[in-house]
């Protein structure tokens, strides 16, 4: 944990100052180990499992929409098959080959959890990173933003991790020893997977921790293992570098996103990542990981908006839906605006904020990201950057933020 992340965690947000301006993180692209034989292997011939992949390969589903007028119907039909789930997802053929492991069901809880989260500090909306934790341990409630550290604590707490006593695996210099210390550890491990001994590759496991960190303490970036390949000599990381390093273009999320999701196929560990200068510093593993906390739930709330295309009108807005109280993941938002019926016509969008209450100076939620509904069907998402907020928040607030559903009779959801 960086001395800035202390900081923020040891304020109370209701008496300090404003949190500080944030700060982006700029990655570099990956590079390869000096002895490197052959060129990376893009993951087009040999698709991994990946949400903000498959999302989009799912058939269009039938309606009885009777058409684009029928804005009721187009929402109801929206909400009940964003409440179905996601399991015709984890049937697609781009999971074959990896359901036998006994990992996959953390691995899957994981995507279905965390995909999309976008790429910032949970103390900004949910307080200290330490109470982020304990939710997740005691009651398996998580936020919906996080920066690496703090997204790859989040995917070892799903996996029975209590947070340790900093509440955060950390992304400094420290960080490999301190998970050293409560498991075990791997330093000047070749960078290059095929050149690992078997004993080497078999010992490190999905859960494992990857490491890299500046000279000094407070400046570091981590990933997770989430899964090995069950045939090749190559892994798969959580970390909140994919969308910078994903090889291949995704209709759901694009490159530099700074979203979270699955990454492809690496058979090398890059020689450095984040700000280009970061060395590698080890792998490290925590014990009695894997066994996936049951009833986990996202700490947000959203709100579907239908507006027609046309002239940007809006046609629908109902109450916000409390998405822990409903267990909905983005991810099940998600599939449920693919193939929304009269998608050409109608824009239907789910605006995502954090819960109000939970931090002073949010004390409505803030806006967090959008998912929605090209004109073609696929669902999407989307977080103005530029802002580091919600997209909604740069559009017409008139829309999206009164608490009255419109029209009147559109009620709850």
């Amino acid at each position: 944990m960086s001395k800035r992340d202390e900081a923020l965690d040891a304020m109370d947000l209701g008496e300090q100052e404003p949190l500080p301006v944030w700060e982006d993180m700029v990655f570099s692209e990956p590079e390869l180990p000096y002895d490197y034989a052959s060129a990376p292997q893009s993951f087009d011939d040999t698709p991994p499992p990946q949400l903000v992949r498959t999302i989009n390969l799912l058939p269009f589903p039938e309606h009885d929409v009777r058409g684009p007028e029928d804005v009721d119907g187009i929402a109801a039909h929206i909400l009940s098959r964003a409440r179905e789930g996601i399991a015709d997802l984890l049937e697609h053929e781009d999971y074959a080959g990896c359901e036998s492991a006994p990992t996959e069901a953390w691995a899957r809880a994981i995507a279905e959890h965390q995909t999309g989260i976008p790429y910032t500090m949970p103390v900004y909306f949910y307080g200290s990173q330490k109470q982020v934790a304990e939710g997740i341990a005691r009651q398996g409630r998580y936020p919906l933003v996080g920066q690496c550290q703090q997204s790859v604590t989040t995917a070892l707490c799903m996996g029975g991790w209590n947070g340790g006593v900093r509440g955060d695996i950390g992304a400094g210099k420290d960080s490999q020893p301190y998970c050293a210390q409560l498991g075990k550890g791997w330093k000047g491990v070749p960078l290059d997977l095929k050149k690992w001994p078997d004993e080497l590759w078999d010992d490190v496991k999905v859960g494992s921790c990857l490491f890299w960190s500046a000279d000094s303490a407070g400046s570091g970036h981590v990933a997770l293992v989430i899964r090995k390949h069950p045939v090749d000599r190559k892994w798969q990381l959580w970390d909140t570098g994919t969308s910078f390093h994903d090889p291949s273009s995704h209709l759901a999320a694009s490159k530099q996103a700074r979203m979270l999701w699955e990454s492809h196929w690496w058979d090398f560990i890059p020689k450095s990542l984040s700000n280009g200068s970061w060395p590698f510093r080890g792998i490290g593993l925590l014990p009695g990981l894997g066994r996936v906390k049951e009833d986990l739930r996202p700490r947000g709330r959203a709100r579907l908006l239908l507006q027609r295309r046309s002239d940007r009108a809006l046609l629908f807005r109902p109450a916000w839906i409390d998405m822990e109280a409903e267990g909905l993941p983005i991810s099940w938002l998600l599939r449920g605006l693919r193939g929304a019926p009269f998608s050409d016509r109608i824009e239907a969008t789910f605006c995502i904020n954090s819960p109000p209450g939970l931090t002073r100076s949010s004390p409505r939620g803030a806006p967090l990201l959008d998912c929605t509904v090209d004109a073609k069907g696929n669902a999407r998402m989307f977080w103005d950057w530029q802002w580091k907020q919600g997209y909604h928040e740069g559009k017409n607030a008139a829309v999206w933020q009164p608490d009255a559903p419109f029209p009147a009779s559109a009620g709850g959801a």
